[in-house]
């Protein structure tokens, strides 16, 4: 969570689209105030993701020496990276720049379209894959982020992390800032400037990208306790898998498009095999996006999920069956038994102020294969 966190790209483009300054949010100041005074110093020292993308770079050159190496012309040429060679591969323009600028103009919007392109929940979500389920659609796509980016470093070295990784492209943007404030002088002439023209058009783009994906949502599933609403959470949740990670009942699962391909591996609610625990917060302490806000034990009967609902043409009730099993596990008691003179029989009730829709009672039931009492939103 924290190394996540740690991001420039992800703390501005999540506080923007949520409108507010989260205590995770915070976490990222120090790099952001690194990063003003001294250009990509968080790429050179701390990215964990471009180091291994460094790494695998270093084999691409032994392998495809270039023209003239040995010579100490292309050793002498390096990037603002630490030891890192100038690109190899197709020359393209700063489309980090395009990137970071997109994500950050559609967060003005709420929706920040590709903040899950910040490389280091790049790394997060593949190190949350779940490799006992290797060949489902959710965990290769968990694990697709990170691999691409090595081959591609592996064919083009040097080309993800100084023409395409938005997170560096974010603190070349914050730098050109710090320098404006002081008055300087960009070291490249005119039309330096990163903020140019088509820049921020990229902007525009990604604000108006964020319009038709918050208009193309399908119905909306079950989200952790503490989500924001889901018109933000798809674009804020940078898809990292912390939640589901810490989730101690395992019931959050990575969507697979279910829902529409705005919210792909964004994490959703399956009540199987167990329920939201009435005493545990842990996905919303390990959220580094503000996606899911923070929760606290004591507010959890009041941060609602979804919502029960009995069918009782399913229910062993309407079939003048005993079953008691549903009021007994609810941890809220928001489920009662009671006589009704419509159908002259006991049936069970559930309370809307009282339910949370923490999924015990579906869990619980008897009927099957379809329950009798589910979670709707």
């Amino acid at each position: 969570m924290v190394l996540v966190a740690m991001s420039p790209l992800v703390a501005i483009g999540s506080a923007v689209a949520a409108r507010a300054v989260s205590v995770t949010t915070l976490i990222a100041v120090p790099v952001i105030a690194a990063t003003l005074l001294r250009r990509r110093w968080f790429c050179r020292w701390l990215c964990p993701t471009g180091l291994l993308c460094e790494q695998v770079g270093r084999i691409g050159r032994v392998a495809r020496p270039e023209r003239g190496e040995g010579r100490g012309r292309s050793a002498r040429q390096t990037t603002p990276l630490q030891g890192v060679p100038p690109s190899r591969g197709p020359r393209i323009g700063p489309l980090g720049h395009w990137l970071a600028l997109a994500t950050l103009g559609g967060a003005c919007l709420g929706y920040p379209v590709l903040l899950w392109l910040d490389p280091l929940a790049i790394l997060a979500s593949f190190l949350a894959t779940q490799w006992t389920d290797a060949f489902t659609t959710a965990s290769l796509a968990s694990a697709a982020g990170l691999s691409i980016l090595l081959v591609l470093s592996l064919a083009a070295p040097g080309l993800w992390c100084t023409r395409i990784c938005p997170l560096g492209a974010t603190q070349e943007l914050l730098a050109a800032l710090a320098r404006l404030g002081r008055f300087e002088k960009p070291s490249g002439g005119e039309g330096s400037w990163p903020l140019a023209r088509r820049a921020v058009l990229a902007g525009g783009l990604g604000a108006i990208w964020a319009w038709v994906a918050r208009r193309s949502e399908n119905e909306p599933p079950i989200r952790p306790p503490g989500a924001i609403d889901e018109g933000r959470f798809r674009g804020v949740c940078v898809r990292c898998g912390n939640c589901a990670r810490a989730c101690p009942t395992k019931i959050l699962r990575a969507d697979r498009g279910e829902h529409g391909w705005s919210g792909l591996l964004t994490p959703v609610v399956r009540f199987d095999p167990g329920y939201c625990r009435e005493d545990c917060c842990r996905c919303s302490d390990v959220c580094p996006s503000g996606a899911i806000t923070r929760v606290a034990p004591a507010e959890k009967k009041t941060t609602r999920m979804g919502l029960a609902k009995i069918d009782m043409g399913l229910c062993l009730l309407g079939d003048d069956r005993d079953c008691s099993i549903c009021k007994n596990v609810c941890p809220y008691e928001a489920i009662q038994m009671l006589w009704s003179e419509e159908e002259y029989k006991v049936v069970p009730r559930v309370d809307p102020a009282r339910c949370p829709g923490c999924g015990a009672c579906q869990v619980a039931c008897p009927t099957s294969p379809r329950k009798a009492i589910v979670v709707v939103v």
